[in-house]
């Protein structure tokens, strides 16, 4: 297994660090530090609550005491621009013989001064956010695909569907269920080791090639579940929300939502999460039947006395069950989406 220095530059946070912050909550015994110099001398534990001792350090070569092999670039920034504070740290890590993940738009196997070091000092580059090539186009599988297929889909983008997606898998392989993850971004793809990161992908190719990921798992599962992105209401991500509803023509939708979030990330005025949700299920159901099983909050804001009576709230106002995948865990929602299989 890799030896990860995750590199969090500036962007330590839940927000713009999400593709590490991953590895922190599932995969803690991988990672061997943290390089942010804002925060060097604390711990992940310190910081965003996950990770526990994992040390906090100022730059690469102090990285270097802990033996990794792999720089894994840990944000998710806005555009998906390597930030120029991290070219420095890309090349060091690079002449240190350090392999590197991204999962950025820009590519860095593509960046000529990267590139050329990589080849030097025999250093891998992988971009998660690589679309394959040649691209897949829509067959219609759907029409006669045997396994069910749930979507994780929200309000907004950073709502936490990634994170169900990979709870609920998670949980229903613990109660022997045949349940597949398909990731569709760079943190879901560097946790799974597969998928397509639909957001790289030429738009009239984004249904093909989330079908075509789903295709390749075979019909000997018993459920798959896919890794939602955007939201259908969001002014910037609407489209690729939408190709991959349509892409993956989903039997079951699993809701995400923060229910103290009043603007999107865009800014603009959250959308009612009864009409957002009518709007996913109208939208599959011109094609075929389609039914939520389940709503998923992020509650890490809220005291826990809050955090019980928001979920009792929203429970109140809906026929499916509720929960806090990482408060709480999800029992009552995979235990629906078992008696949905049955």
């Amino acid at each position: 297994m890799p030896r990860y220095a995750i590199l969090f530059e500036g962007n330590f946070n839940h927000l713009y660090g999400k593709t590490g912050n991953a590895l922190l909550r599932y995969r803690p015994e991988d990672v061997v530090c943290c390089i942010d110099s804002k925060n060097s001398g604390r711990t992940a534990n310190d910081i965003v609550g996950i990770g526990g001792s994992l040390p906090v350090v100022a730059h690469i070569e102090a990285s270097l005491q802990f033996n990794p092999d792999t720089l894994l670039v840990g944000v998710a920034t806005e555009g998906g621009y390597l930030p120029d504070n991290m070219r420095d740290s890309v090349v060091t890590a690079i002449k240190n013989g350090l392999n590197i993940i991204c999962g950025l738009h820009s590519f860095l196997s593509l960046d000529p001064e990267f590139s050329k070091l990589a080849n030097k000092h025999n250093v891998i580059i992988t971009d998660l956010r690589k679309p394959p090539d040649p691209l897949p186009f829509t067959k219609g599988t759907w029409k006669n695909r045997k396994v069910p297929v749930l979507l994780t889909v929200g309000t907004d983008c950073d709502s936490g569907k990634m994170t169900a997606a990979w709870e609920t898998t998670n949980a229903l392989v613990k109660k022997d269920v045949s349940a597949k993850f398909v990731g569709t971004g760079q943190t879901g793809i560097l946790l799974s080791g597969a998928g397509v990161a639909v957001d790289a992908v030429v738009s009239d190719f984004v249904a093909g090639g989330i079908e075509n990921e789903i295709d390749k798992l075979g019909e000997e599962n018993d459920i798959i579940i896919v890794e939602g992105q955007g939201s259908i209401t969001h002014m910037a991500y609407s489209g690729v929300t939408l190709g991959l509803l349509h892409g993956s023509m989903p039997d079951f939708l699993l809701m995400c939502h923060d229910p103290l979030r009043t603007k999107d990330t865009f800014g603009q005025p959250m959308y009612d999460i009864k009409q957002t949700l009518d709007l996913y299920l109208n939208l599959v159901q011109i094609f075929k039947s389609c039914r939520c099983v389940g709503l998923g909050l992020v509650t890490r804001a809220e005291n826990d006395e809050s955090a019980r009576k928001t979920i009792d709230e929203y429970q109140n106002r809906f026929d499916f069950p509720v929960n806090d995948f990482i408060r709480y865990g999800g029992k009552n929602i995979v235990e629906n989406i078992i008696s949905q299989l049955s």
